[in-house]
């Protein structure tokens, strides 16, 4: 097989990997369907498959490193893939891939409970170290075009209210290992955060606030917890860009410190609240930072990083 031929096969093992890593997004985001945990595990350990042969193949340059030893016509499948690539018996990479095979090994012997929102941060922490793979190898790939790498589940509620498949003893012993294995598994957390604005363009919901009626609305001002709105030093809030920068643009987006703080001087993000609290018993100056400034400030850099491109 000539080189030409080789890097069109590894582009189709990678166009292929990006279609079922659509789908599990796809399927995991969608509320009216009931088969969301056993839809994502399938299709995103596939995606990882694909990825990690085509990774195999460009590294080694040889279509047959996929393949068994013993037997040309087999390749090895997503266990031996992963074992290659993730020598380290404690790399977390690694171990989250093996969860959520676990899942979709159970899924399939098994009629699953609805686990979708205990198990949602295993499945976005799995979609990040996706993200992070496929852009360090494949930097010239264009991938997200089509999607945002993120996975939104509504709380249903009580466990024993997920569904009626949770009266099985079996089920009742496979949740409370999820849980234990979470618990010891490197998840990602998700937070809603709503945010009132008088401008009704840049809004997704809208309300209205009147005084007579049968039925009123307030608006209350509750005290702030300064350390959870804004949970992030300096040093943490660039971090947490650089992570998700690389998802968008990947390992080489060129973000630093002094980015940061060129865009928090010509943004005004340090004089608003709703980005930087700055603690008044510091002669220092500490600032902390919120959640929506990793959001904003990823936006601002990710919109010059393009208009950069074109220009030049």
């Amino acid at each position: 097989m000539t080189s030409v031929e080789l890097n069109k096969y590894i582009n189709a093992l990678l166009s292929k990997s990006e279609e079922a890593y659509l789908m599990a997004i796809e399927i995991i985001n969608k509320p009216t369907i009931n088969y969301r945990t056993e839809g994502f595990c399938f299709f995103i350990c596939n995606a990882w498959e694909l990825l990690l042969k085509a990774y195999l193949i460009n590294k080694n340059q040889n279509i047959s490193a996929i393949n068994y030893k013993d037997d040309s016509n087999r390749t090895i499948g997503l266990d031996e893939c992963v074992e290659k690539i993730f020598t380290s018996t404690t790399d977390k990479t690694k171990n989250n891939i093996s969860f959520i095979r676990n899942i979709r090994n159970k899924a399939t012997h098994l009629i699953l409970p609805e686990y979708d929102y205990i198990l949602s941060p295993a499945f976005q922490r799995c979609l990040t170290n996706y993200n992070r793979f496929f852009k360090k190898h494949f930097p010239d790939y264009n991938l997200n075009e089509k999607v945002t790498p993120y996975i939104a589940l509504v709380n249903p509620g009580n466990d024993d209210n997920i569904s009626s498949l949770i009266l099985n003893p079996t089920n009742l012993l496979l949740l409370e290992n999820i849980k234990n294995e979470l618990a010891s598994d490197e998840s990602l957390g998700q937070t809603l955060r709503l945010v009132a604005t008088k401008k009704e363009s840049e809004a997704d919901i809208v309300y209205t606030v009147v005084k007579n009626g049968d039925n009123k609305a307030t608006m209350i001002n509750v005290p702030k917890d300064i350390e959870k709105t804004h949970p992030y030093t300096t040093t943490e809030v660039i971090k947490k860009i650089k992570e998700t920068l690389e998802l968008s643009l990947g390992p080489n987006h060129g973000f630093t410190s002094n980015t940061f703080q060129k865009i928090c001087r010509k943004k005004g993000i340090k004089n608003n609240q709703d980005y930087c609290y700055q603690f008044p018993y510091s002669t220092n100056k500490i600032y902390k930072y919120s959640d929506i400034t990793i959001e904003y400030v990823s936006q601002t850099y990710i919109e010059e990083f393009a208009n950069n491109k074109k220009s030049a």
